[in-house]
């Protein structure tokens, strides 16, 4: 995140400030709580962008598309159960008249067959089916895990881009403010010089103090058009319309429940994440997936039936130039001994990607344990910090206007009040970036420990 120079914003101008004319009384500043209320009861909040992120991910889009492709898979998986049924027709013209000796009946030159084959595969009902089915639907829950977890991925990412657009409108408030500050610092140098009670050089100064307190603000301004449109950018927000800011950045965020745990914190995160819980349907369907491989140890057994209509009819022992019809039955046992030694491999190879799952699985722990502690440490370091600042803030407040009173009566110098500014500035940006942090840390918070999944999917 790029943030405001405050190094070289201010130059200390030098001498006294002080003057014959009457003091004048000093308007008391411009309260930051008044600059950062929402522009309009209408205006942009974190949840419409994270809504409309992951209504427009690309990402969540390719993970439905992946997930429509083990739907598809699953319902291949249910119709492997239904008996084969073949349906057979054919003509053929033989180019000669066969003869056979002592058999006195003409063979017919022209051939016609109806044929109906149905056949159940029963070794397939005990060794590949119900398994091949499992498998499908492990990948199924998988995929649809997967794109849930990217719906919710993208809608953080969402409200991040948010709030760092927030903390630039923010700092960019806070540098409009400094340069209104300076220039009335420079409107009172002006008039000490007038009566004689400054030099040249420190008018100077604080012209050039102003003149930084205006690129401070150009700098603002190219950060929050920045963060702007990385907004529109996670919105794929065409329309080009200005955004207003629709959160109160005065107000605290309401207290949650259960988040000063972090061994518990750990704990449901492991248990809610669906990345996890998308790998252990991936390392199921894996070993489902090993299973059938291996069912090609065994011979293949099925039951199958014929119904056939011809002419002439092919199971009739006498060919006669008519349609007739016939059937049969029967059970086939077919074993190829090569598929024992495809099989074994097939097998291996679906264990050796299931324990690799498993590993990454392992890893994703571990890398969700560090992201949960890294987000509670943020969070709490933004709490403190937004207690201190607003403390920090008042006080840099009062010391300005302290400083700029005794300035305008002769009592301090320019570089005195030129430090009361820098201080206001500082403790105001603190106070943005503060209050900015609490809401990224907890939205960061409440992804890592997976409370944001919708209540209908985590009981899934």
């Amino acid at each position: 995140m790029k943030k405001l120079a405050v190094v070289g914003v201010f130059c200390a101008a030098a001498g006294h400030g002080a003057s014959n004319r009457p003091a004048r009384a000093a308007a008391p500043p411009d309260t930051l709580d008044v600059r950062l209320a929402p522009s309009t009861e209408s205006g942009l909040t974190s949840e419409q962008v994270a809504q409309r992120a992951q209504e427009t991910s690309f990402d969540a889009a390719a993970r439905r598309q992946a997930l429509a492709v083990a739907e598809a898979r699953l319902e291949q998986a249910k119709v492997a159960y239904y008996p084969k049924l073949t349906l057979t027709g054919s003509y053929t013209r033989l180019s000669t008249q066969p003869t056979i000796a002592a058999f006195p009946f003409p063979i017919p030159l022209d051939r016609y067959l109806l044929q109906a084959t149905l056949t159940i595969p029963i070794s397939d009902y005990v060794l590949r089916l119900s398994q091949s089915y499992a498998a499908a639907s492990r990948s199924q829950k998988a995929a649809q895990l997967d794109q849930q977890a990217a719906r919710l991925k993208a809608g953080t990412d969402g409200k991040l881009a948010y709030y760092a657009w927030l903390r630039a409108k923010g700092q960019l408030v806070v540098a409009e403010r400094a340069l209104g500050q300076a220039k009335a610092h420079l409107e009172d140098a002006r008039h000490a010089f007038e009566v004689g009670t400054t030099s040249k050089a420190d008018v100077l100064r604080v012209e050039s103090q102003v003149a930084s307190a205006e690129l401070v603000i150009a700098q603002a301004q190219n950060v929050a058009a920045l963060n702007e449109e990385q907004i529109r950018t996670a919105m794929h927000d065409a329309s080009g319309r200005p955004y207003e800011v629709g959160e109160d950045l005065r107000a605290e965020p309401p207290p949650l429940a259960g988040l000063t745990d972090l061994t518990a914190l750990r704990a449901e995160a492991l248990d809610r994440r669906l990345e996890v819980r998308a790998l252990d349907e991936t390392a199921w369907s894996l070993r489902e997936q090993a299973k059938v491989a291996r069912a090609g140890y065994y011979p293949r057994l099925d039951v199958f039936g014929d119904a056939l209509y011809g002419n002439p009819n092919p199971l009739i022992f006498i060919p006669e130039p008519k349609f007739r019809a016939a059937w049969d039955v029967g059970v086939r046992l077919v074993w190829t001994p090569n598929d024992t030694f495809h099989a074994s491999g097939a097998g291996a190879e679906s264990e050796a990607r299931a324990a690799q799952t498993e590993m990454q699985k392992e890893v994703l722990r571990d890398s969700v344990k560090l992201e949960v502690m890294q987000a509670y440490n943020a969070l709490r370091e933004a709490e403190v910090a937004m207690m201190t600042t607003k403390r920090g803030l008042a006080s840099a407040e009062e010391g300005y206007r302290v400083r700029r009173e005794l300035f305008q009566n002769g009592r301090a110098t320019s570089v005195e009040l030129t430090d009361s500014e820098v201080e206001l500035f500082r403790a105001g940006l603190d106070a943005v970036n503060a209050r900015t942090n609490v809401r990224s840390a907890r939205a960061s918070l409440l992804h890592a420990v997976g409370r944001d999944i919708p209540s209908v999917v985590a009981k899934k």
